[in-house]
């Protein structure tokens, strides 16, 4: 059988679940259903119109109101470094080609929107126009590190840390960190943060790499900023289980995703495939094992956000993106299974139309999608209209966002995944796929037989009698 296989998640998760404390006698914070209840959007504003600005991104919300989406996710918009020296750049922004100092996460000025993407009142606009068409508008914290000629650099040095030699310290990206342990800096980050909310509109926060600021200031954080939009949510870029406790509403879903696409797409898509090591022997059994302790360790209730590709991805496989190694019938039942798994799914920009080609989000040039175009594709169609059949299911179906995740035991756990999605009261929801690339024939624990072809799914509810 021909193996497919790729470190994704990876390559940013933190501690492993094994190695963590277990939360799971706690009870995980309430969640605003507006969240919860959703499907969210991942925007990135260069990739997303020709115009690669926030007003051709805005031409776009009616359409994504149609496709099901409820929440927007914009990476950042605010005034990027254009330091031209290269030691301030990050690697993975050097690797990009594009010769653009700008990056959206090595940030110069916090309150104010890049030129490129437009003014601060055409954010203002896009989170106005996201609002009356019924969607929520998450932005982008990026709270580790700045670019090195930032605003608050200069005005402030002493919000960040030195080493013993008095040389500004870096994170891995080669940028500015940030003391994060000084009450001064704290009050700093909220200050953005309630400027990002009373001024610019803003629902929530993903929260960048948040395990470089102490879980302390989140908590704080969300404390003063409730008491402005009571029903904000904020998401961690990251998989610590005490995040749900009380300052995220979601963490990034690496633990499971992780290892259910680690087996289904080619390794060179990010370059290093010498260093990974794979479970062969448990295939997709894994996603199992994985997901129950998962579920036994972090705070009863928590969420994911489900995905299989977000902007770091796409990056890294540059050309050779998910949707074009693996195929569409691969990627289409991975984001079915994002939409099944218990959380919130998280669909990519250009996913819905099965867009293969090369999105960059350090650079305009060449990596924008032509909607007319990209999107008139049969392949376009059909997965447009998967999804709108999903986010319609998701609507209907209550045990997707509230229902338990049940396991169900098949002869052939290495490529087949099944479970169903149950809550009391509701009808039951069943998901069953084949990760693999041949056919397979296989047995339900309730004696029920299947043959499925290459990437064959089953996701549909299950009336109850």
């Amino acid at each position: 059988m021909k193996r497919l296989l790729i470190l994704l998640f990876g390559v940013a998760a933190s501690l492993s679940l094994s190695a963590q404390e277990s939360f799971g006698h706690l009870k995980a914070r309430h969640t605003s259903p507006w969240f919860r209840e959703s499907v969210s959007y991942q925007l990135v504003v260069r990739n997303f119109s020709e115009e690669g600005t926030l007003k051709g991104a805005e031409k776009g919300l009616k359409r994504l109101k149609d496709l099901g989406v409820g929440v927007i996710y914009l990476i950042p918009v605010c005034e990027s470094d254009t330091d031209m020296d290269r030691n301030g750049w990050s690697p993975k922004q050097i690797r990009a080609g594009f010769n653009d100092p700008r990056n959206p996460y090595r940030i110069s000025d916090y309150l104010h929107v890049d030129p490129e993407y437009g003014t601060d009142k055409d954010l203002k606009d896009f989170i106005a126009t996201a609002h009356k068409l019924g969607m929520r508008v998450l932005l982008d914290l990026v709270f580790a590190h700045c670019g090195p000629s930032a605003k608050v650099l200069k005005e402030h040095p002493e919000y960040f840390l030195y080493d013993e030699n008095g040389k500004l310290r870096l994170t891995r990206w080669n940028f500015p960190m940030f003391d994060t342990k000084k009450p001064e800096t704290c009050d700093y980050f909220l200050g953005i943060m309630k400027h990002y909310m009373t001024y610019y509109g803003a629902d929530g926060f993903r929260c960048d790499v948040c395990e470089y600021v102490p879980i302390s200031f989140w908590e704080s954080a969300r404390r003063e900023l409730e008491k402005i939009k009571p029903d904000m949510v904020m998401i961690a870029e990251s998989d610590l289980l005490e995040n749900t406790c009380y300052a995220f509403d979601a963490n990034y879903g690496w633990e499971i995703c992780t290892d259910v696409v680690k087996a289904l797409v080619v390794a060179e898509a990010v370059g290093i495939q010498k260093n990974i090591k794979v479970p062969w022997r448990e295939g997709f059994a894994r996603a199992r094992k994985v997901h129950e302790e998962m579920t036994a360790k972090r705070p009863k209730g928590s969420l994911n956000w489900n995905m299989y590709e977000n902007h770091d991805l796409a990056e890294y496989s540059q050309h050779n993106r998910i949707e074009k190694t693996c195929g569409n019938a691969a990627c289409e039942v991975m984001l079915a299974l994002t939409f099944a798994l218990d959380g919130v799914p998280f669909i990519f920009n250009g996913q819905e139309i099965a867009y293969d080609k090369r999105l960059s989000f350090f650079g305009h040039k060449n990596s924008w999608i032509n909607w007319k175009v990209d999107g008139a594709t049969e392949a376009a169609k059909h997965r447009t209209a998967k999804i709108k059949e999903w986010t319609k299911m998701r609507k209907e179906q209550k045990a997707l966002p509230y229902g338990a995740t049940e396991w169900i035991d098949n002869s052939y756990p290495a490529d087949i995944i099944s479970f169903k999605r149950t809550l009391e009261g509701h009808d039951d929801v069943l998901f069953i796929g084949n990760f693999s690339d041949v056919s397979v024939e296989f047995t339900l624990a309730d004696g029920t037989k299947y043959s499925f072809k290459p990437w064959e799914y089953i996701f549909k509810p299950l009336p109850n009698k």
